[in-house]
């Protein structure tokens, strides 16, 4: 029995030829269980992907609480007032386990604390506020007034704004790099690495950054 893709009409997914690593963005049309999937023509910016009959191709996409990839070939095209592909149904869903590292520019307000500093359970534990630079499934750079040794433990605090709710992600990180970036004020980009992130937050954090490239894309 063929798997059932955890897919909807309208969602967003994403697409390259087999042996590519450009990933265009599209979004699912229809839908028929065990038969076929049709998608939006995809796109990076104003640029098309023109995929030919038998052509084979890779998706990923992103649900409440995994990413998923398949591999299929495109088995011909519709016309629905717009141009539409047909993918060939897979027989094979996987599941994406390890780290999405795509970085996404983007600038998001962060608590974070530094657990040295905490040992002494008398003492209210003290938050600072910085800003992101960028973010990723593995880690993100801070820009912070302060310089952060690397391999300083680091517990980090933020809201994930996703399209349909906000999510609390909390993470035990580790500094990797830190670079001063103004020569004449202290102000420093840190670089972190997630070092205690379980799949569900990964999973939280992938889908944001595909939502505002997908996003992105739009107002292009």
């Amino acid at each position: 029995m063929v798997e059932k893709l955890p897919l909807n009409i309208s969602q967003k997914i994403q697409i390259r030829r087999k042996d590519a690593k450009e990933w265009f963005n599209s979004s699912v049309q229809d839908i028929r269980d065990g038969y076929y999937i049709n998608i939006n023509m995809p796109f990076i910016k104003e640029r098309p992907l023109v995929l030919r009959r038998n052509e084979k191709v890779v998706v990923r996409f992103f649900s409440e609480q995994s990413s998923f990839n398949f591999s299929t070939k495109v088995i011909g095209e519709v016309s629905d007032n717009i141009k539409l592909y047909r993918l060939d149904y897979p027989q094979e869903i996987i599941r994406v386990q390890q780290r999405n590292h795509v970085r996404l520019p983007v600038i998001l307000d962060i608590e974070y604390t530094l657990p040295e500093e905490n040992k002494d359970n008398k003492k209210k534990i003290v938050f600072r506020k910085t800003t992101t630079v960028d973010l990723s499934g593995g880690g993100m750079k801070l820009l912070t007034r302060e310089k952060i040794e690397p391999g300083t433990k680091i517990l980090l605090v933020f809201s994930l704004p996703l399209k349909n709710r906000p999510e609390l992600i909390e993470i035990n990180s580790l500094v990797a790099r830190c670079i001063k970036v103004e020569p004449d004020r202290e102000v420093y980009h840190i670089g972190i690495k997630f070092k205690d992130i379980n799949l569900n937050q990964e999973d939280k954090i992938v889908r944001f950054i595909f939502e505002k490239m997908a996003q992105q894309k739009r107002l292009r």
